[in-house]
């Protein structure tokens, strides 16, 4: 509890109801319970959009520490270069269709083709 608390940063307003945190100290403590509790799969959703620099460089430290163990992340994103620094392979859906799965940098010029319309 002590780690989780301490990595969130948010230690002097945990004792307050979570109904009264910000949309950020939530996202904090969220991310922070996700990656102490060891799962074997982390779906993270934008996480990274709230928070200040640095918390957002913890952030990756703790997800390059999980992808060395060998455990899936599944990172949904609009940020192409948060896609192309954390992942290796991706699948690019529109309207709830795969238009693609492969190598991160082929599929971000697909999604970025998708967008001029082509």
């Amino acid at each position: 509890m002590e780690e989780i608390i301490a990595f969130s940063e948010i230690g002097e307003f945990i004792d307050m109801p979570v109904r009264t945190y910000s949309s950020g100290m939530y996202l904090r403590l969220a991310f922070s319970v996700a990656i102490h509790t060891d799962p074997k799969i982390l779906l993270i959703d934008e996480v990274f959009a709230v928070g200040d620099e640095a918390f957002q460089k913890k952030c990756m430290e703790e997800i390059r520490e999980f992808q060395k163990r060998d455990k899936t992340i599944v990172f949904v994103s609009h940020d192409l270069n948060m896609v192309r620094n954390l992942c290796q392979r991706s699948m690019l859906l529109n309207k709830g269709m795969v238009v693609c799965i492969g190598d991160t940098e082929k599929v971000v010029s697909d999604y970025l083709a998708v967008l001029q319309g082509k």
